[in-house]
């Protein structure tokens, strides 16, 4: 048993480091690389920030469908549903 368990334990750790720190700071690097530095864009209105670009609704049929919204495509309103149209 003490074969198997200590592999195990420090396959477990090894994981979590590199899971929980050197993955996610890797993510965050390449995105600082994006235009927004991967935070988004945002645009202030009536004091308040809301990012732009959540949920657009498209009209052209150039475009893929978005995801169907029972509140509308606003990032600031919010929701119990997240149902469409047609269920």
């Amino acid at each position: 048993m003490k074969n198997n368990l200590i592999p195990a334990i420090r396959l477990t750790l090894v994981c979590l480091v590199f899971f929980c720190g050197v993955y996610t700071v890797a993510v965050w690097g390449v995105a600082q690389l994006a235009p927004g530095q991967g935070n988004g864009f945002t645009i202030s209105q009536n004091d308040k920030t809301h990012h732009i670009n959540v949920g657009q609704s498209f009209t052209s049929d150039n475009y893929f469908w978005s995801r169907p919204s029972a509140v509308g495509y606003d990032a600031a309103g919010s929701g119990g549903s997240n149902h469409g149209p047609s269920n």
